[in-house]
């Protein structure tokens, strides 16, 4: 219970407390106790008043340490501090402030010792080096990529604080993709540490105040901002993509060959698995690391699959990964071929001695997702969660043709559209010489003898490209 000192201070915070519509899931979530929480909710639907609240309220709790800190954080110092700086200090009752708000540091310090920041987290730095209680990360969907990650969640560790990200489900905003998948896993897992809450506006705000923004929106930014709905990108790069038909389980066996898609980024490395039936692709897994390298991904790969596979390994990715170093002085494309666990399997490493336009890669893809005859060859299983998120979310510039990468997006379907423009070209595209291949010396078991150009040699491989004999780099 807050107490007030002055009847006139009295009056003026309890005007500025005014009283909340009761709702089901807001008072839910603000009860709730769990750490990491997701609020995907509608523009004006009371998100940002209920977090600023649940700080507010922090305030004051009792912990085994004497300096309980706290923090509003938003994409920039200077959105945070038009959102929320003088907000919450008229929200804090005058009697529990100690001396007067840092208005230089965005920084009110309590009578119980705790204090609450208000911070820019477009330098993540401003958070770093101290223990934290709790915290509201706000506009999630334009928040740095990895800033949740690598500075906020080691933050807190140390005194098991929590966090509300909070914002609109946008399409757009370098850190949309990190967002949805956020929630969409806490929402799905049964993970006890975090938990997903959503509402729209219409539940909140009255019907007449919303059928102004209707009136003026089109529909698919109204389900945006006020349904509280993730739409996909306009103009998408995948618009043959349908999750309803294209999403499936899919399951590893260890008797069929193993295609590995790479895309080479070293933040984040996206790897796409996918195994083949009578020409069917199936997406089973995907290797998704932050700060990596491509040893280190390929120790990931051995760990979950080497052991087990009883078939052929066959790598893909594009280009420049020929001259490109992620570590040590190898290509990644030669330290794939000379690593021993992988020659064991008689790995293969395809790519394409220059890459294709994006245009035909993107096309190739979409033909696999559903071609024009309405046939779908290609199958993502659900938990792949950065490949399904990146093919809703991919989308182009307005008026170009060019893709509207921000944060992660574009990895990992650059990833899988490599193999797939290599493995099912549209008629017309790379023939064999196009390409280069390594082959190692391995247990002899091989493919299915398809590699892409629709040419067989005598034992049943295509014939693509040159041979190189024990994972010698070409040129």
């Amino acid at each position: 219970m807050i107490q007030i000192g002055t009847s006139l201070a009295r009056k003026k915070f309890e005007k500025r407390w005014f009283p909340l519509r009761y709702h089901r899931k807001q008072q839910q979530l603000f009860r709730s106790r769990t750490r990491f929480i997701g609020v995907p909710a509608g523009r004006r639907s009371g998100k940002t008043e209920l977090a600023k609240r649940k700080l507010v309220m922090s305030l004051k709790e009792l912990k085994p340490w004497g300096d309980p800190r706290y923090f509003y954080g938003a994409p920039t110092e200077g959105q945070a501090k038009r959102l929320a700086w003088k907000d919450l200090i008229s929200m804090i009752p005058q009697s529990w402030i100690y001396g007067e708000p840092h208005h230089s540091e965005l920084m009110i310090e309590t009578k119980f010792g705790s204090t609450l920041h208000v911070v820019g987290l477009d330098k993540p730095q401003r958070i770093e080096g101290d223990a934290w209680d709790g915290c509201v990360i706000d506009e999630s969907c334009d928040i740095k990529p990895k800033t949740f990650d690598l500075s906020v969640a080691p933050a807190l560790a140390d005194r098991l604080g929590w966090c509300w990200r909070i914002g609109v489900p946008k399409r757009h905003g370098v850190g949309a993709q990190e967002f949805k998948s956020f929630c969409e896993k806490a929402d799905k897992d049964d993970d006890p540490d975090e938990a997903c809450f959503s509402w729209p506006s219409s539940e909140i705000q009255p019907a007449e105040v919303l059928r102004w923004y209707q009136e003026r929106m089109d529909a698919r930014d109204y389900a945006e901002q006020f349904e509280a709905t993730w739409q996909r990108a306009a103009g998408q790069v995948f618009f043959a993509y349908d999750p309803d038909f294209n999403d499936r389980a899919c399951s590893f066996d260890p008797h069929k060959p193993l295609f590995v898609t790479c895309d080479f980024n070293v933040d984040p490395m996206a790897w796409v698995l996918f195994q083949e039936t009578d020409e069917i692709v199936e997406v089973f897994d995907e290797i998704w690391a932050r700060d990596t390298n491509t040893q280190a991904t390929l120790d990931v790969l051995w760990n979950k699959y080497g052991e087990k596979m009883r078939s052929s390994i066959h790598f893909y990715g594009d280009a420049t990964g020929k001259g490109r170093h992620t570590s040590a002085s190898m290509s990644d494309y030669v330290q794939i071929a000379t690593d021993k666990r992988f020659k064991s399997k008689g790995a293969t490493v395809h790519f394409p001695k220059a890459n294709p336009n994006r245009s035909d890669r993107f096309a190739a893809t979409n033909a696999m997702f559903c071609n024009a005859a309405g046939r779908r060859r290609m199958f993502i299983d659900p938990r792949v969660e950065h490949l399904r998120i990146d093919l809703e979310m991919r989308g182009f510039k307005a008026g170009t043709n060019e893709p509207d990468d921000k944060g992660d997006v574009g990895h990992p379907t650059d990833a899988l559209g490599y193999a797939i423009f290599m493995r099912y070209p549209i008629e017309g595209k790379p023939d064999g010489e196009s390409r280069v291949v390594i082959r190692t010396p391995g247990n002899g078991k091989g493919g299915n003898g398809r590699n892409g150009n629709g040419k067989k040699n005598g034992n049943g491989r295509k014939r693509v490209g040159r041979r190189i004999p024990h994972a010698r780099r070409t040129r």
